[in-house]
């Protein structure tokens, strides 16, 4: 149905050459955070392949910590580390 309306490009785009600008650009590089994907350098990069009027997706995103806490993950872990001290 889009075969000849749609070019799908699956590699590093820090390598690939683009023939032509592009109309949308999707990325999987979410949920990246703390492993090193560099996701905001690579979708800042791919910009230069979009059209004037293109569309990028996602558009934009937001990466945060949140604090979390469990005295039940706590007490194991605690309990993890005492039986290292003092093993049976």
């Amino acid at each position: 149905m889009w075969g000849d309306q749609v070019s799908v490009i699956s590699c590093d785009m820090r390598h690939w050459e683009a023939p032509e600008k592009a109309d949308i650009i999707v990325s999987e590089l979410l949920g990246s955070f703390g492993d090193n994907e560099l996701s905001p350098e690579c979708l800042d990069g791919a910009q230069i392949f979009l059209k004037d009027d293109g569309i990028s997706i996602p558009r934009q995103y937001t990466s945060y910590l949140s604090p979390v806490s469990s005295h039940k993950l706590y007490n194991e872990v605690r309990l993890c580390k005492d039986k290292d001290k003092h093993p049976d």
